[in-house]
């Protein structure tokens, strides 16, 4: 399960902004800490939803937006960036976090 220290709650309230945002229950139930990745599909899923995150909280942080109270959107999307490849990486996710990375970095 991804787990947010206290100092770091507002990049998991960015995280489930933006999860619900996309409409995905699985990202929501993930950032919220409520469940953990449970096989490789799932890895792959959650990848490409914190992608699709990260890209909706640049479009924010470029129009100057606050998101529900948080004005340092790009310092907290590094913070949640550590967070969930960290979290792929020590659960045995990274060939999946890798992958899919490549994959939506080059389309």
């Amino acid at each position: 399960m991804l787990k947010f220290s206290e100092s770091a709650k507002n990049a998991q309230v960015l995280a489930i902004h933006y999860a619900r945002k996309q409409g995905n229950s699985l990202a929501i139930e993930f950032m919220s800490s409520k469940i953990g990745i449970s096989n490789a599909e799932e890895a792959e899923i959650l990848t490409r939803a914190f992608w699709e995150i990260v890209d909706l909280a640049i479009e924010d942080n470029e129009k100057g937006l606050s998101v529900e109270g948080i004005n340092d959107i790009e310092f907290w999307m590094h913070k949640l960036f550590n967070k969930v490849s960290g979290y792929m990486t020590l659960n045995g996710y990274e060939d999946q976090w890798d992958k899919i990375t490549k994959e939506v970095k080059s389309e």
